[in-house]
């Protein structure tokens, strides 16, 4: 048996350099930005280190020239490395094409030789794209987690670069060896192309989440919060900004607070609300770093999130995490999973489950979770985040997994861990 403090990880994915600058030896020197928008990977490298183990970040940055040396930071049993991405998909960069054209050659040749420098134990890479591909046919064994449906991301965009990326991880499912997905709808998705089961293993949410976090008493004030990164079909925000506007004529008192790109204070969200006569009300605050945004979150009452289709959520399970009832899909993908319905019929324990394309049901979501069972809804969905998504419980799940993986590639060594 060994101890995860002799485990080396290579967590390869779309990192931050802010979300693990903290990590640093160093934390005012200057760190690349890497991939904003996905600051469970932060969350997760530091439940790693907070377990023992010795963790190398491995990610990519389109600010990087393409032929720039990787950039390498160290911090306490940490290594971050990043390496160029680049930045234009179909048009030429420099000297070299766009990354669509030759399937992201120079991404995965450049992330390739940075996973085998880090001679890590296991490769745990995370999304079904260029970086599995990276992580597949080392001498250390990989495991591979699912973060979206690349059939249900092609069926919401059918575009050529989509296909491409479809493509890239029907290769990933097909030689890749162990897998893991972020929810059971996400493990149906991806079942049809893998050759065993991929695991369920949630996604952390951030320590500060949970920290915030309480049981919400109903009060006066009705603040609603939205989270969408992108003015797009997928997020449809439309149909929640226009039931809130209805919704509001009841409800004077309340405000709508919208966060993420698109919607700045003269981004195109706040354009469309205006053309529409409907912006009384709405707060349009754009993108804020992770931190801030947890903290204005936690000032909320509740979360609409009208997206169409969700893999996961983090922002569901985050306002879970700080005790706001969710208004969100019952057809959209993993949401209901995630508020704890066990079925698509069945209801919610941390909200309102609704079409999120009715403006009507929108409504009727709005009045369910600011009526009597308000506080119901914010002590349940805080007890299911604490329980499955804390980032403790989903690096010990990991752990559990390296152990197998390790087991399963040969090695001697499998990992004490509690699972729960």
């Amino acid at each position: 048996m060994t101890d995860p403090r002799s485990l080396h990880v290579c967590v390869a994915g779309h990192i931050a350099g802010e979300d693990v600058r903290r990590f640093l030896h160093d934390a005012t020197v200057q760190v690349p930005g890497g991939y904003f928008g996905a600051p469970l990977m932060g969350v997760l490298i530091g439940a790693l280190l907070e377990k023992g183990c010795k963790v190398t970040g491995v990610t990519t940055d389109a600010e990087l020239p393409p032929d720039n040396p990787d950039v390498v930071l160290e911090g306490p049993n940490f290594r971050f490395i990043v390496v160029p991405c680049r930045r234009r998909a179909w048009r030429p960069n420099g000297r070299h094409l766009g990354r669509a054209v030759d399937v992201f050659a120079l991404e995965r040749r450049r992330l390739r030789q940075a996973i085998a420098g880090a001679d890590a134990d296991i490769i745990h890479a995370h999304w079904s794209y260029e970086f599995a591909l990276a992580a597949i046919g080392h001498r250390a064994p990989h495991l591979i987690t699912c973060h979206d449906s690349p059939r249900a991301v092609l069926r919401h965009m059918r575009n050529v670069y989509r296909s491409i990326r479809y493509l890239m991880a029907r290769r990933v499912f097909k030689i890749g060896k162990r897998f893991t997905a972020v929810s059971s709808y996400l493990a149906d998705e991806v079942a049809p192309h893998l050759a065993r089961p991929a695991v369920v293993v949630p996604n952390p949410v951030a320590p500060q989440a949970l920290a915030l976090g309480r049981q919400r008493s109903l009060g006066t004030t009705r603040r609603i919060a939205m989270v969408c990164n992108g003015w797009g079909p997928l997020k449809n925000p439309q149909p929640a900004m226009a039931a809130y506007a209805v919704w509001r004529a009841d409800n004077p008192q309340a405000e709508m607070h919208l966060f993420g790109v698109g919607f700045e204070r003269r981004g195109p969200a706040a354009a469309w609300a205006s053309e529409q006569g409907i912006s009384d009300g709405m707060v349009f605050h754009g993108v804020r770093g992770h931190a801030d945004l947890l903290t204005e979150l936690s000032g909320m009452d509740a979360l609409v999130h009208p997206a169409l289709e969700e893999s996961f959520g983090v922002v569901l399970a985050e306002a879970m995490a700080l005790g706001l009832p969710v208004v969100a899909g019952r057809r959209s993908g993993a949401v209901p999973w995630v508020l704890g319905a066990e079925t698509e019929s069945a209801e919610a324990v941390a909200g309102a489950l609704v079409d999120v394309q009715s403006e009507r049901d929108l409504r009727r979501g709005f009045a369910e979770v600011f009526g009597p069972r308000y506080e119901e809804f914010s002590a349940r969905g805080l007890e299911r985040a604490r329980r499955f998504f804390s980032a403790d419980a989903v690096a010990s799940a990991y752990l559990g997994l390296y152990a197998e993986c390790l087991a399963g590639a040969g090695g001697a060594r499998a990992l004490k861990t509690n699972l729960g």
